[in-house]
């Protein structure tokens, strides 16, 4: 299966006359590595992607799920009281939301 090739707009053609514009975030980018800028704006390459944030996502995932059941049953976490923080987790109708 043939893969559609991605449109490029904006690639700088050194033959051309008209202005080039840049955003500020291109700018940035020439900064940060001219190399990367040029694949970019002349070649039309983009950076490589960086990888999901899954284990992020699952630590933050199961957190709340642990901190969803000591809110119900209105009682403080034990890292609350191991670190003498007199509270229990707010629970509110909107906290899903």
């Amino acid at each position: 299966m043939a893969r559609k090739a991605k449109r490029v707009r904006n690639l700088f053609d050194p033959d051309s006359t008209d202005s080039f514009p840049l955003s500020r975030s291109k700018l940035e980018n020439f900064i940060r590595c001219p190399h990367c800028f040029y694949l970019d704006r002349r070649l039309g390459i983009d950076r490589p992607s960086t990888p999901g944030f899954t284990l992020n996502l699952a630590v933050d995932e199961l957190l709340k799920a642990e901190f969803d059941t000591y809110r119900t049953q209105g009682v403080p976490h034990p890292l609350m009281k191991e670190f003498g923080i007199e509270a229990i987790p707010y629970a509110h109708e909107c906290l899903d939301d």
